[in-house]
């Protein structure tokens, strides 16, 4: 790993960083204090809405009067997927196919850098954005909840930043690999994108197909429960193995791939 680079590489994205932790923060926020104020009276509105509505936002298995329902529902559900998965998805896509399409990755290869370590720098500038979004979504949660009535043990907020970092790392990896095969910044984006698009479809339609049901085991959406972590403390083992193996794999194959590509 190079750290000139990788503090070079932070210092290009600090500022769209900043403006998704902020808005992390904030979202953070208006939830803990908006629970006390519908938490109570969700029961009753939730008998208007159709299940269709409830499954594509939270997903079937969720209860949205209880505090993690709502909190999977209003927030940790597809809203926030969507937010991380737009930071990280950016951020790979020009680690490696932006500096390729803008014209700059011949000149950063004539400094005195391996194309491993140009790589690693990257992947592990990933990892930091991935840290900081965690701490941007759940410190808030932990820190303004007991105010709102909203108190997470230690363990959940635990469970809940270790699962969320790896599915943004799961993500960012999928993305880092189509950066490192691609030319075009825009291409991971629209790929991953997309990709996630199809999960998200899916994983609604598995609460009323068969077939779709049958997919859930590969959909990486299957695996994330927040509403589980906060109201039962806890998650599904292969969790770990499957995010955790997606983002390894991913990211080891991103590395091998430019380490063989040609970049002119």
């Amino acid at each position: 790993m190079n750290w000139r680079l990788l503090v070079g590489t932070l210092r290009q994205r600090r500022w769209g960083l900043l403006w998704f932790s902020i808005g992390l923060v904030s979202y953070s926020w208006l939830m803990v204090w908006y629970w006390p104020l519908v938490g109570q009276q969700l029961g009753e509105l939730v008998k208007s809405f159709p299940r269709e509505l409830i499954t594509a936002f939270a997903g079937s298995d969720v209860d949205i009067t209880t505090l993690g329902g709502f909190f999977q529902t209003e927030y940790l559900g597809l809203m926030w997927i969507a937010i991380v998965a737009s930071a990280v998805i950016l951020y790979a896509g020009r680690a490696i196919a932006g500096e390729i399409s803008n014209g700059t990755m011949e000149l950063l290869l004539t400094q005195p850098i391996s194309r491993l370590r140009f790589a690693l720098t990257r992947a592990v500038g990933l990892v930091v954005i991935v840290l900081v979004l965690a701490v941007a979504t759940f410190l808030p949660i932990r820190v303004l909840g007991p105010a709102y009535d909203v108190d997470l043990s230690t363990k959940t907020l635990l469970l809940l930043s270790g699962s969320g970092e790896l599915l943004m790392l799961a993500i960012g990896g999928l993305a880092f690999l189509v950066s490192a095969l691609s030319r075009e910044a825009g291409r991971p984006g629209a790929i991953v994108g997309g990709l996630l698009g199809v999960m998200w479809v899916g994983h609604t339609l598995a609460a009323f197909s068969d077939f779709a049901d049958a997919l859930e085991p590969v959909n990486l959406l299957y695996y994330w429960r927040p509403a589980q972590i906060i109201d039962k403390g806890t998650l599904p083992a292969e969790m770990w193995w499957v995010y955790g193996g997606v983002a390894v794999v991913s990211l080891a194959a991103a590395v091998l791939v430019f380490r063989r590509r040609d970049v002119a």
